[in-house]
């Protein structure tokens, strides 16, 4: 890939307002142009860019950094720039995914409450990285929200149903509704 500062139009080392206004203008004008290839030229450059740091040195032929850092991507999450961060995580290519990627983009999913989504992410988070226990707690966090909560049923010694007061407790609305509409379901006076 050439440099990325040249496939955007910026100088060397520019800002990042500058990288991202040139990009957000390129894609503007290609991406419905239908030259998919050169849409894919102008990603890969901002994404050099972005997760190289304001240097162009040390970039593979594929035009990705070694070491992914994903700063920016977690500024643009805490700052609730969630399409921000999608472009950019969806940009690194699988091979370079890695459990902070995952981390990353289920915490992008939860925050918009794609719960399911998040949960699968998070789960490969922490198998890449069993060590890590903020992969671990998010997971269990998504989980329990994806269950409803931290609630947990109620079973004594293999009964199952309802208990007395949940059948009184049903009487009384049923009761309720019925007076609602003119009937008497309990008559008490």
């Amino acid at each position: 890939m050439r440099n990325p500062y040249e496939v955007l139009g910026v100088p060397q080392g520019a800002g990042m307002e500058q990288v991202n206004a040139a990009y957000r203008e390129l894609l503007r004008r290609y991406q419905d142009g239908g030259n998919q290839r050169l849409v894919d030229e102008i990603n890969e450059a901002y994404d050099a860019i972005v997760m190289g740091g304001s240097s162009s040195a040390g970039y593979s032929a594929g035009g990705h950094a070694s070491n992914a850092d994903y700063s920016d991507i977690r500024a643009k999450i805490n700052s609730g720039r969630l399409d921000d961060a999608q472009i950019l995580l969806d940009g690194i290519p699988e091979y370079g995914r890695d459990a902070q990627w995952y981390y990353l983009k289920g915490t992008v999913q939860q925050k918009r409450g794609w719960l399911e989504e998040a949960a699968k992410n998070f789960a490969a988070a922490s198998n890449l990285d069993p060590q890590n226990n903020t992969y671990k707690m998010a997971y269990n966090k998504v989980s329990n929200a994806r269950s409803g909560g931290y609630r947990t049923e109620r079973h004594s010694e293999g009964k199952s149903g309802c208990s007395g007061c949940d059948m009184c407790t049903g009487l009384l609305c049923a009761d309720c509704c019925c007076e609602c509409f003119g009937g008497d379901l309990i008559s008490c006076c």
